[in-house]
């Protein structure tokens, strides 16, 4: 092995996705750069919608892709720390207004009351399995007209408060624990898989003046905005890739490996883009099946245009950052953000600069090739953020700098991610209750 790959600094990111599960070890060598030693895929049976829907499948899978990154690396990897992915809708954020009423109360509004208020949210009833990581306040509306942040001190009669929840999912972050166990993987902590992404594609300056990523999964697609270095706001538009492949599967009768192969070679989500000459023949029994090239173009943009793009730009119009997202505007990762045309109608239809994210953020020059895509930019994101927080990232001025094997440096991230830090917790709480 190279310098500093020694079994101390060896870190395995495993991401566990809707159409596919992949492994990676690596490590972070002496330029501070993150190295691969060996990878590793397996299909995703067991996996519908960024949701676990069969346990064994998915263990599976998992040993599929651990025993393929085994064999590149040409040792075992089981007790190494693992970094596993969890899908954004298992955590998730979501409005709430809560009303108090002041009638006969003649004094200003005071700080027990808001308390008070906030304490009520809190007793907020939520669907089966999920739970109530943090409650954050957004505004206050005074008599239904005054709309302030601060209503300590206002008079009025009623008070209504807006609250953003952030819930977690227990139950299905619980199956990922029971997957990893089933695999002989021992988690070191979850991760949000759009922080992840984010590790891996975006820049620092572009967390510092605002940036909102769009990874677009084979499920799903997540969004997360980051203003001042930290992430504010995240959100899950229930459509991906495999939304897109089951609607020319379904229109155009055929199956769905078919249509992703349709998709993939000939598709584009810009209609004018498409060679409305070029029939597509599709060989099926008992009659060859022709489509042209310009009415795919319409199947697909039709779902991309208007569920996935129209809903992501609701979401970040809506989200009180989009002053800020201006200064760096849109990148685009996943799997679906290989699809044809996509910066450009991204770009056209939100107003905002795309670009396509590529993870190479902290990476050596030398990764293998196949890895390099946006694809994969949840497991690498994965693998580097395990390395920042088992070595940090400072890198070695001297000999005399180098870490001792086994022992953490100062932390390597800001001292707050915002109500992050409560998901984290969250996070870290159901391994330790689950093992």
């Amino acid at each position: 092995m190279k310098k500093n790959s020694s079994e101390n600094n060896l870190i395995v990111s495993l991401d566990i996705g809707t159409t596919k599960i992949v492994t990676i070890v690596g490590y972070r060598n002496e330029n501070g750069l993150i190295d691969i030693l060996g990878w590793g895929k397996g299909d995703s049976n067991g996996v519908e919608f960024g949701e676990i829907k069969n346990i064994f499948q998915t263990v599976d899978g998992i040993m599929i892709s651990k025993q393929n990154a085994i064999n590149q690396a040409g040792f075992d990897i089981e007790q190494f720390p693992v970094y596993v992915g969890v899908a954004g809708h298992h955590v998730k954020t979501s409005k709430y207004k809560h009303y108090r009423y002041r009638y006969g109360i003649e004094e200003p509004i005071g700080l027990e009351e808001i308390e008070q208020l906030r304490e009520e949210v809190e007793k907020v009833n939520l669907p089966p399995g999920e739970k109530l990581i943090d409650v954050i306040p957004q505004s206050y509306l005074i008599d239904n007209e005054r709309e302030v942040s601060n209503p300590i001190g206002e008079l009025g009669h009623t008070v209504m408060g807006t609250y953003q929840l952030i819930t977690g999912k227990e139950s299905e972050i619980n199956k990922i624990i029971r997957c990893g166990k089933g695999a002989d993987l021992d988690f070191q902590e979850i991760v949000l898989e759009p922080i992840a992404s984010s590790i891996s594609c975006l820049t620092e300056d572009e967390k510092q003046r605002g940036v909102a990523l769009i990874d677009i999964g084979g499920g799903t697609t997540d969004l997360i905005i980051y203003v001042n270095g930290n992430p504010v706001f995240t959100k899950v538009i229930a459509f991906g890739g495999n939304t897109i492949t089951s609607d020319i599967a379904q229109v155009c009768s055929i199956s769905r490996d078919t249509a992703e192969k349709l998709k993939i070679q000939h598709g584009t989500c810009i209609v004018d883009k498409s060679n409305q000459n070029n029939l597509i023949t599709i060989p099926k029994n008992p009659v060859p099946v022709q489509i042209s090239e310009h009415y795919l173009a319409q199947i697909i943009n039709a779902r991309v245009e208007h569920d996935i793009i129209g809903a992501v730009k609701n979401e970040i119009d809506n989200s009180g950052y989009a002053n800020m997202v201006t200064n760096c505007g849109i990148v685009l990762t996943g799997g679906g953000a290989q699809l044809k045309h996509l910066k450009e109608l991204v770009q056209f239809k939100t107003g905002f600069t795309t670009r396509i994210g590529i993870p190479e953020n902290g990476f050596e020059k030398n990764i293998p090739s196949d890895l390099k895509k946006s694809m994969y930019a949840t497991a690498l994101g994965l693998l580097k953020y395990g390395a920042e927080e088992e070595y940090g990232v400072d890198e070695p001025s001297s000999n005399d700098d180098v870490e001792e094997p086994g022992r953490k440096p100062r932390p390597s991230r800001p001292e707050t991610w915002g109500f992050f830090d409560k998901v984290r917790i969250f996070l870290k709480e159901r391994i330790e209750q689950v093992s």
